[in-house]
């Protein structure tokens, strides 16, 4: 990759020349006119102290409550259109969202796992993902900041921050307003707000949102998959299929436990109001603020969120999927109707032929109905006191609790294996505490210090169905994190127009897991529940008719299951993060900036890996006095902090008489000890091999080797990137604003790691050697490879125009274009590493995601009394269709699929 063996130098002297080329360009402008009108002045608490964007030396993307709603953004994991060089996944089986900032992400979104772009809800962070999911309702703005925000906001702002600023109430009038929002797929959304003033020094404000919508999936229920227990009876009962052969969907013809002697029944349409893909949530928030003088104020809020919809689920990507060839197990090639062909046949796997005729990427056939039950509540403080002319203290506290229920199909009905997840009043409950001492005032020296407590307790209880041979079950009710952090940040005016800024930050984490236990059900379990029960084991293995006479909760018991792992294990780890920055004034408009800063995310621990003793006559295990299983060896898996170090360069500027707003930024980033989460072998024991009739020794050497699921340090990447934001009042009418963005990536130490991407399929071997760590075939350095959810090129456009009526009317068209270049899913970058594969078709298994153009427009009616708004719009107006996520352990690439063309009308009153 050339582009990483230059030094970035070469942009930052080329930003530094355009900033210098711009106060000139400035003069050159001709004399204001009426039709001219100046930029609004946007205010930002990113340095946590309000400052004017434009004189904040740090790379950051605003969005008030217009802009979110005109383009239709409920949440954060919406809002990466508008933000350069941000990329957002969803993991359907968590219902989060896997945000990627300048090419650094985490994938570990459990409770063992810390993001790498923090989320802050007026100004207090918020550890869980699945928080970025909540309504985003009466907000004031949002920031977006870009770069490591490591001595001010500490946690796990690696690469950037998010914070959602929410309205204040207001003690001087009373407001209040009410929106209504109607669309396809029989979409409602109703919002309101209310805001009282009770006394001069005191006011509430009360806010709610509540949106409903059907399944935009072509979803299907099917009774001939093994698990139906959860099925509605009419889809239990559903007919026999009578229709022909070659119309079955896979599932179908797949159902081999009983031969097909009874026929296979008709699948069933969904419900779309209730099925995956829909929407039934509602937020609402309290908020009280008193100000009983100028030099004093605390703003108490409490808001609750609820999720009760079906959840998300992953669906085919049909292109990919029609590219493959269909073989049998000796490699013979088969034709559409199963028989040896003497020749390739494509397309044999795509959508129709797994779902039947008429499938899509849309379309969905699952045995497992989605639920979900989500709930967030928070309650947060920010309180300022003026005690002296020069000092101020601040005070923001925050108390969040999530619980979630949740279970969905895994399988989607692809496979043969009818797989399922599921999560069981998952608990999850933080506080946080930060105290501040920060200078007010015009000084020469301007500075802020503090104290920052953190503590999350999580009660973590789930499971893992394959509904044929297994389940397990993760009892985690004690994981506990603890942060404390020491801060400083101060910007010294070196002269009128040179300043320089100096921060500090140290950090210590603790995590731990108390009582943590991996469970098994399986048939070689005993059912300690119930002794009696399916002939004393937990799991009727391949026994269906025991298995669908099992209530619905069965498996949700962790008093049926047998621990496999005892979990409990504890790491710590401190750090240090700075940041060096000097910017300068060029003109009264025009500011350069650079800075050296670094960002750390957390080190972690992870499940622990044992080997039990073993009866080498009986092969059981042995239980101690609490019913466990004895301990033979043990590994805990720990790992480190990861580390991005950025070098970066920018320049803001108003032009044309404040209405042109520029900013740019040039940024190189060395991200060392990069965390991933991947499969790999951690060790090997070794003991002599027993004769099981007379347990002696017989001298062989018998070796027991772990593969499992972790986060480890793997190595090195550097990322080169320059961004651009504009924001243009062409003329009083004519609006236009966005960014281009260029991001290049690249791993640049050794990382030995086996293939993990759709393993079975590329190399043609059975699933057992997929996983086989001793299987040298399926060794790979990923040296050289780019990061994922890195695309290289990326633009956002967003232009309106604005008819003025004589009643003082206007009516404002808009539309926004959005592009990105193609982007990796994963870290194995499939196309550059064609060599080891055995396939003949590699591209119908990539991990690549094509380029994507998204478009939104609408039109906006505003009456004179300004007292009322009517809006028309269409989001995704070209239909493109946009996988989040890829690859399989069925070589499918599949995943969260973005939303179809969507269009309704908005409409808002203020009273």
């Amino acid at each position: 990759m050339t582009a990483l063996t230059r030094s970035p130098l070469a942009l930052t002297i080329a930003l530094a020349n355009i900033g210098l080329a711009m106060p000139a360009l400035a003069q050159e402008t001709t004399p204001p006119t009426e039709n001219r009108v100046a930029l609004e002045e946007i205010v930002v608490t990113a340095t946590k102290r309000t400052t004017n964007l434009m004189d904040t030396p740090i790379a950051i993307t605003v969005m008030n409550e217009a802009v979110l709603e005109q383009q239709g953004l409920a949440n954060i994991k919406d809002i990466d259109k508008l933000v350069p060089n941000m990329d957002i996944s969803i993991d359907s089986s968590q219902s989060a969202p896997v945000i990627s900032m300048r090419g650094v992400r985490s994938t570990n979104i459990t409770e063992l796992g810390d993001p790498a772009v923090g989320l802050h809800l007026d100004g207090i962070y918020s550890p869980r993902p699945q928080g970025a999911m909540a309504l985003m309702f009466d907000v004031e703005r949002v920031e977006a900041q870009r770069g490591p925000q490591g001595t001010l906001f500490g946690r796990n702002s690696t690469v950037g921050n998010i914070n959602i600023i929410s309205k204040r109430p207001d003690p001087t009038e009373f407001d209040a307003s009410v929106g209504l929002e109607v669309g396809r797929w029989n979409h409602q959304k109703v919002k309101g707000m209310i805001n009282i003033p009770v006394t001069d020094t005191f006011a509430l404000r009360g806010a709610f949102m509540q949106e409903t919508r059907d399944s935009y999936l072509n979803g299907y229920y099917d009774p001939n998959q093994w698990d139906t227990r959860y099925l509605p009876e009419h889809v239990q009962n559903a007919p026999l299929y009578e229709g022909p052969e070659n119309e079955k969907n896979l599932v179908q013809r797949a159902r081999w436990w009983d031969g097909g002697a009874d026929g296979v029944q008709q699948v069933v349409k969904a419900d779309a109001s209730d099925f995956y893909n829909n929407s039934d949530q509602y937020a609402v928030r309290l908020t009280g603020l008193w100000e009983p003088s100028a030099d004093f104020s605390w703003m108490l809020s409490y808001e609750l969120f609820k999720d009760t919809s079906a959840g998300s689920t992953d669906t085919i990507n049909c292109d990919l999927a029609g590219k493959r060839i269909l073989k049998d197990d000796d490699g013979n090639y088969l034709d559409a109707d199963g028989n040896i062909s003497a020749t390739p046949v494509r397309g044999l796997q795509g959508c129709a032929s797994v779902y039947g005729p008429g499938a899509d990427a849309y379309t969905v056939n699952v045995s497992v109905p989605g639920m979900q039950d989500l709930e967030i509540q928070n309650v947060r403080s920010n309180l300022r006191w003026d005690f002296s002319d020069s000092v101020a203290l601040v005070y923001n506290a925050g108390w969040a609790k999530q619980t979630r229920t949740q279970m969905s199909d895994q399988d989607r009905g692809v496979t043969d294996w009818d797989m399922s997840i599921f999560f069981r009043d998952a608990t999850f409950v933080s506080q946080s505490h930060e105290l501040q001492l920060q200078s007010t005032g015009n000084q020469r020296l301007d500075w802020i210090t503090g104290v920052f407590l953190f503590e999350e307790n999580n009660d973590m209880q789930g499971g893992w169905m394959n509904s044929m041979a297994s389940a397990d079950y993760w009892n985690q009710p004690d994981r506990t994190l603890a942060s404390e952090a020491v801060f400083a940040q101060g910007t010294y005016d070196l002269t009128d127009r040179l300043h320089l800024t100096l921060g500090y930050r140290y950090t210590k984490d603790t995590k731990e897991d108390k009582g943590g236990r991996n469970m098994a059900c399986n048939d070689s379990n005993p059912n300690r529940l119930n002794p009696e029960a399916n002939g004393g084991v937990c799991f009727p293995a391949y026994d269906r008719e025991t298995f669908l006479q099992l209530p619905e909760d069965y498996f949700w018991n962790p008093g049926i299951y047998t621990p496999t792992t005892n979990n409990e294990i504890k790491g710590e780890w401190d750090y240090h993060n700075y940041r060096l920055g000097l910017d300068y004034d060029l003109s009264d408009d025009t500011m350069l900036f650079a800075y050296v800063a670094n960002g750390t995310k957390s080190g972690g621990i992870g499940d622990v890996v044992v080997q039990y003793e073993q009866d080498p006559e009986t092969t059981e295990y042995p239980l101690d006095e609490n019913g466990d299983r004895i301990v033979k060896t043990r590994h805990e898996n720990t790992y480190e902090p990861e580390e991005v170090v950025t070098y970066e360069m920018g320049i803001k500027s108003d032009l044309f008489d404040n209405r042109l707003r520029l900013s740019a930024t040039a940024f190189f980033s060395d991200y060392e000890d990069m965390q991933v989460a991947t499969s790999k072998p951690l060790f090997v024991t070794y003991s002599f091999a027993r004769d099981p009739q007379t347990g002696e020794e017989t001298g062989e050497v018998d070796s027991n080797e772990f593969t499992v699921f972790q986060t480890d340090n793997i190595g090195t990447a550097e990322i080169l990137g320059v961004e651009l934001e504009f924001d243009w009042a062409i003329t009083a009418n004519d609006r236009l604003n966005g960014y281009v963005s260029f991001l290049d990536t690249e791993i640049t130490s050794d990382f030995i790691q086996q293939w993990g991407f759709a393993t079975t399929d590329l190399f043609e071997i059975p699933h057992d050697q997929s996983i086989d760590p001793a299987n040298e075939a399926l060794t790979v350095n990923l040296k050289g490879n780019e990061l994922p959810a890195s695309p290289r090129y990326s633009l956002n456009l967003n232009y309106s125009h604005t008819y003025d009526f004589d009643s003082g009317a206007t009516l404002v068209p808009w539309v926004n274009v959005s592009w990105k270049d193609s982007a990796y899913f994963s870290i194995f970058n499939t196309e550059k590493h064609v060599g080891l594969f055995a396939t003949e078709t590699p591209e119908a298994f990539t991990d690549k995601r094509e380029a994507i153009t998204n478009v939104n427009l609408g039109v906006k009616y505003t009456a004179a009394s300004e007292a009322w708004s009517v809006e028309g719009f269409v989001n995704n107006a070209t239909d493109e269709t946009e996988f989040y996520w890829g690859g399989s352990g069925d070589g499918l690439v599949r995943g969260p699929v973005s939303m179809p063309r969507f269009y309704g009308v908005r409409a808002n009153y203020n009273f």
